[in-house]
């Protein structure tokens, strides 16, 4: 008798830990998820709030744009710098003054955190007739730091629309 009941409670020792380390597995494995989610999912995104219906005279016309970076996670990132390409030159307008042309605008803020969001408003200006090409191609790379201090590069769509 006594052999059967030490035979039943090992078996169900053996059980229990069995069950326990396919818990930890699955535990880490959600760890794991988690972690990739926070840090793959730091997105950019951006929407015109204002645009033209018709060039001005000299053929350009000026967009009203709001840019959002969203971190995901439950930790802040720092060091992020956003890099706004487009495939036409865009000139930013602050305050009347025309900066001059680029293809590339540059945001910055020292940290975002856990859950949080950063918004900026831009008024661009370009040529009327090049923006229906040119703004579908428009991407963004945001660049940030983790809390490990790790850099990490996001692009905004993930791949470029084809063009032609």
């Amino acid at each position: 008798m006594t052999d059967w009941v030490a035979v039943v409670s090992t078996s169900i020792t053996g059980a229990g830990l069995v069950f326990a380390g396919w818990q930890l597995m699955i535990m880490n494995r959600s760890a794991r998820m988690d972690r990739r989610v926070a840090l793959d999912g730091v997105v950019a995104s951006w929407r015109a709030i204002s645009a033209p219906r018709s060039p001005q005279p000299d053929g350009n016309a000026a967009w009203l744009y709001e840019f959002h970076v969203h971190n995901p996670g439950r930790l802040p990132i720092d060091s992020v710098r956003i890099d706004w390409h487009f495939a036409c030159d865009v000139q930013r307008r602050r305050s009347g003054h025309l900066e001059d042309a680029t293809k590339h605008l540059e945001l910055t803020t020292p940290v975002i955190p856990g859950g949080g969001h950063r918004r900026w408003e831009r008024r661009l200006v370009m040529n009327f007739a090049d923006a229906e090409a040119c703004l579908p191609s428009t991407y963004a790379e945001v660049h940030f730091d983790d809390v490990a201090g790790c850099s990490r590069t996001n692009r905004w769509p993930r791949r470029r629309p084809a063009t032609g």
